[in-house]
């Protein structure tokens, strides 16, 4: 599985549409196996989610993410998990230990609702009815 995280310094990017860098991790089976580090190479909407589908990149963990371009990733068949705030590091373990729900991982701000948005009207990603709980699953 390949998890890209956006990152700005060594935390979590606020906001994907205007991120610069993503860390690229390859995971087995809750071992990391490789990580790069990946400059995005546009700002185009279009650009960004062929970039990550060229990537392969099964999970996308970031900030705050627009609605069209969060709906378009998901539907793409890549799982978008916004909202996340945090270091890179804690936000990484976090999500491998099946832990990033916690609230010390949410966004400044951002209401209950916020990840459930995400994956309605027959997108792909949504897993559990639309509803992003925090999980790998």
């Amino acid at each position: 599985m390949k998890i890209a995280i956006t990152t700005y310094n060594e935390t979590i990017s606020n906001v994907f549409d205007f991120a610069h860098t993503l860390l690229l991790v390859t995971v087995d089976d809750e071992v990391e196996i490789s990580r790069c580090e990946v400059s995005l190479v546009s700002q185009q909407v279009c650009r960004r989610l062929c970039q990550l589908k060229e990537l392969e990149v099964d999970v996308l963990i970031c900030g705050a993410i627009s609605r069209n371009l969060g709906n378009m990733i998901m539907e793409s068949g890549i799982k978008v998990l916004p909202y996340v705030t945090g270091s890179v590091e804690n936000v990484l373990s976090a999500y491998l230990a099946d832990e990033l729900v916690n609230p010390e991982f949410s966004m400044p701000g951002h209401w209950q609702g916020a990840r459930q948005g995400f994956g309605r009207g027959g997108g792909r990603g949504g897993g559990r009815g639309g509803q992003w709980r925090g999980g790998r699953r």
